[in-house]
């Protein structure tokens, strides 16, 4: 998509109907009007730097008379700002950049708005690890009061089979904003924990039920971590670690650290149990 267009009468339909999904700003000039062109090379600058954030449309008012009647155009500079597809602000005349910038600002998209684009950008190359902190972010800065930033934040986690932190997002959605979408999510959570609980896992729990001893958890805790329910195995070898440090010479938190390494940093959970096994050692 081209963010600077020049206005016609063939396109000015169609940026019109886009001035309900992007920022527009239409400007009205004559190159015969210096002031025109000087507030004109301002939006481009802005244009630049704010890249694909809003949509410069140019009206050359010399060749595009009908367009420029239609907005009832006085005097040339003159830019009109939309947004959700309804002018928002007009101004007459060259204003500073400092004020251009100013009232450019109010039709930007929110920073949580830009990041929740970047991250669906990504998501439709399915490159879910790297949409995760974007989406995160995303969430964080509305306090987590968009809910449809946490569905999808939960719902990228469930598409990499993750169940655990998506559980954790779910449960923080409000009340209110529990609708179909994230009874479906739920339920896609009960599919994959049932599709997760192995017959290895299964024997290894009724072993362990039956004499718990840190060899067996340690292959529990194996299981669990590689169809990645991992806050079942990091609490069931914690159990061990807060009774005794080098409970199984040393194995259980050898097979803690391990499972905490491979989950990386970004996952909430690792820091979580990293500060208890330091409450422990400390």
């Amino acid at each position: 998509m081209d963010y600077i267009i020049n206005v016609n009468e063939q396109n000015f339909s169609e940026i019109i109907n886009a001035t309900a999904e992007v920022p527009v700003v239409f400007h009205f000039m004559s190159p015969a009007e210096p002031r025109s062109i000087e507030m004109e090379a301002m939006l481009r600058r802005l244009s630049d730097e704010f890249s694909k954030q809003f949509l410069l449309a140019i009206v050359n008012c010399d060749e595009q008379p009908m367009i420029a009647a239609q907005f009832r155009v006085q005097g040339l500079p003159t830019s009109y700002f939309f947004a959700n597809g309804q002018p928002v602000d007009a101004i007459s005349g060259v204003i500073s950049e400092q004020e251009l910038r100013i009232r450019l600002s109010n039709i930007l998209p929110k920073e949580e708005e830009l990041q929740f684009a970047q991250a669906l950008e990504l998501l439709e190359a399915e490159n879910y690890e790297m949409a995760l902190p974007l989406l995160k972010k995303a969430w964080e800065l509305t306090d987590k009061k968009n809910s449809d930033f946490g569905l999808l934040y939960a719902e990228t986690y469930i598409a990499m089979k993750d169940v655990e932190p998506a559980k954790a997002i779910l449960a923080q959605i409000p009340i209110q904003d529990r609708d179909s979408r994230w009874q479906g999510l739920q339920d896609q959570i009960s599919l994959l924990e049932q599709a997760a609980d192995s017959p290895e896992i299964q024997q290894l729990q009724v072993e362990y039920g039956k004499n718990p001893t840190p060899e067996i958890a340690v292959k529990l805790a194996n299981q669990l971590h590689q169809v990645k329910r991992n806050e079942q195995a990091l609490e069931l070898l914690m159990e061990w670690l807060r009774k005794d440090l080098t409970a199984g010479n040393g194995e259980i938190k050898a097979q803690f650290l391990a499972i905490l390494s491979a989950m990386g940093n970004a996952d909430p959970l690792v820091a979580k149990y990293r500060r208890q096994l330091y409450s422990l050692l400390y």
